[in-house]
């Protein structure tokens, strides 16, 4: 477990830093919200890479952050129904004939030219 320090390590130690110094927690709260000892907490402050995902993922749902957002600096964005509008072009064809609903979307497959 050797700290990495080049710009390609994990941004989860500066944003767990971040996150500590906002909240105004302890490395001991932190250590008990994840389950392990204060001297991993430590090591993940310093750079080291965090071994235990399951300690990490414990830690971000106490937190209140999403996983990837506190392992990697990226907001989670699962695409739901509820946001599919924004992938699709609507267009009104037959206003008040008919309403159409997506239950299932499924990804054409490529043609491939002979």
């Amino acid at each position: 477990m050797t700290p990495r320090s080049d710009e390609s390590s994990l941004p989860f130690g500066r944003i767990l830093t971040k996150l500590i110094k906002e909240r105004q927690l302890t490395i001991q709260a932190v250590a008990n919200l994840a389950g392990v000892n204060k001297s991993v907490v430590h090591g993940w402050m310093t750079g080291t890479t965090p071994h235990d995902l399951h300690a990490v993922g414990k830690l971000s749902r106490a937190l209140g952050i999403g996983f990837r957002e506190l392992l990697l600096g990226e907001p989670e964005s699962p695409i739901g129904l509820t946001s599919l509008d924004v992938h699709f072009n609507k267009e009104l064809v037959f206003e008040g004939i008919c309403e159409v609903s997506i239950r299932r979307i499924v990804a054409k497959q490529e043609v491939s030219e002979s």
